[in-house]
């Protein structure tokens, strides 16, 4: 019987899931790949089958991407980025990986339209067998399709399989490192399990280390496996009215005086903006202590005053004293010449040019942080305050505590930025995620080392390149010294 494996990626596909299948293979079935230096082994990848092989019933102009087996087996192996060209193959099972980064119709019109061979059948009392009858009685036709992936909330997932029906209890099972869900459901089964169940794979320290690095909203999904992660809810999960919104002249008197607005002359300003005109034009300001970074003050320009013009001279009309420095942060992505400010100059040369006075510091990344990536982080600081990293916002920051409060995840854990028609301009617009995305972009600066610290796993690591040879180690020092030269 023919059967196909796929992942979503060659990549994945090879690195991953072909390899685990290959270990398998060797560990519990003794089965390796055939080799002509050894002359043994079960399998061969991708290349015609060495003689001594059984190919009746091959008829394949090519080997490409196909697992044989000594016994006369083929295996298909393929990624469903270019499903498209499964097309036309005819298979008895299928064994898909990570399906959450799948496209639905991948799977649903192309994988189980492709599960027609029959010869695998399944008798009264649920054995395998491939005989059609058993006593006389007809058997059960038996195209399994396998499917595996890591938690992702994916919509059409959980919809094909029933999971909102089921999630009390879902939750009731997998938050354990004993019990796990299982389902029938219709024509399918479902199996959930956290974690804990593959600890005898993983290194012991695993799971509590990934504890303490990931939000409760992760440890949801990446742990325990809850295919409820949030996806389409809360993009910041972690933030908590109670706790990362005070009025900071009551908090820090001693910082911030006592005064209506809480501002230190002596400390630096940093703003922030992201290059948006509807609803309004954004600018967050901040001060920091430390790794304690502060929201003091908002400015959100509603048209006809959305412009830099306009935000910069509302900056200088309530900061026009400060003389202890600015810095500016904001959208990497509007570091060009046709933005929508004016032609020829990027915005924050405009920024630049504006608020001179205050000897500003341009501090824009060259690039911005993933989306889902600098999500997990900000979430991690407003849960676990991790690194040290703190973040406060001051109750008069209203749009700003709005936006953290409504700003929503979309399905690939990215921000979901729909639109909206305001009913009496007809314009349409993103009612949501501006003051928060100019929020990630001065946190992912300010706090830059902890930030590589967090997504590099607080691991250090040294990177070596060798052209056309190993290179003997180096002396003590060297590389610091190569270094300071090319840096």
């Amino acid at each position: 019987m023919r059967g196909i494996i796929c992942a979503n990626t060659y990549g994945q596909l090879t690195r991953s899931t072909l390899f685990r299948i290959r270990e398998v293979w060797k560990q519990n079935f003794t089965l390796i790949e055939y080799t002509e230096k050894s002359g043994s082994g079960s399998y061969v990848i991708g290349r015609q089958p060495p003689k001594h092989f059984v190919t009746t019933g091959h008829n394949f102009d090519s080997y490409e991407n196909i697992i044989s087996f000594d016994n006369g087996a083929v295996i298909y192996i393929g990624s469903l980025d270019n499903y498209k060209a499964l097309d036309g193959i005819e298979v008895c099972w299928a064994i898909l990986d990570e399906t959450k980064d799948t496209r639905e119709e991948a799977v649903k019109q192309v994988i189980t339209g492709r599960l027609r061979q029959q010869g695998m059948y399944v008798d009264a009392l649920g054995n395998l067998t491939d005989e059609d009858q058993t006593n006389g009685v007809h058997n059960k036709s038996f195209n399994p399709l396998y499917i595996f992936t890591s938690p992702a909330s994916v919509p059409w997932i959980n919809e094909w399989f029933f999971l909102q029906d089921y999630e009390q209890e879902i939750n009731e099972k997998i938050f354990s490192e004993t019990t796990y869900f299982k389902k029938e459901v219709s024509n399918k089964f479902v199996n959930i399990s956290s974690t804990y169940h593959n600890a005898a794979n993983l290194p012991p320290n695993y799971i509590a280390n990934q504890k303490a690095n990931l939000h409760v909203a992760l440890q949801d999904m990446l742990i325990y496996g809850s295919p409820f992660g949030k996806a389409g809810g809360e993009f910041y999960k972690c933030f908590d009215r109670t706790k990362h919104v005070g009025k900071l002249t009551a908090l820090y008197p001693d910082l911030f005086g006592t005064g209506k607005k809480p501002y230190c002359p002596t400390r630096p300003l940093l703003i922030s903006v992201d290059e948006n005109a509807i609803p309004y034009f954004p600018m967050g300001i901040y001060q920091m202590e430390g790794l304690n970074l502060y929201k003091i003050d908002e400015i959100s320009a509603e048209w006809p005053n959305n412009t830099v013009n306009y935000i910069c001279a509302e900056f200088t009309r309530r900061y026009h004293s400060h003389t202890a420095g600015l810095s500016i942060y904001g959208d990497a992505t509007s570091q060009k010449d046709d933005v929508k400010q004016e032609k020829g100059v990027d915005l924050f040369n405009l920024m630049m040019n504006q608020l001179v006075r205050f000897r500003p510091r341009r501090m824009v990344g060259r690039s911005n942080p993933s989306v889902s990536g600098r999500g997990d982080f900000i979430n991690t600081v407003l849960e676990k305050e991790i690194h040290g990293c703190k973040f406060i916002i001051d109750e008069g920051c209203t749009k700003t505590i709005a936006d953290y409060c409504n700003t929503k995840e979309a399905a690939d854990r990215t921000k979901d930025k729909h639109t909206v028609t305001d009913p009496a301009t007809k314009r349409s617009y993103q009612p949501f995620g501006h003051h928060t995305d100019e929020g990630d972009y001065i946190m992912c600066s300010v706090w830059a080392t902890q930030y590589s610290k967090y997504t590099n796993g607080d691991k250090p690591f040294n990177i070596m390149y060798s052209l056309g040879r190993n290179p003997k180690p180096p002396r003590p020092g060297a590389w610091e010294a190569y270094g300071k030269r090319i840096f």
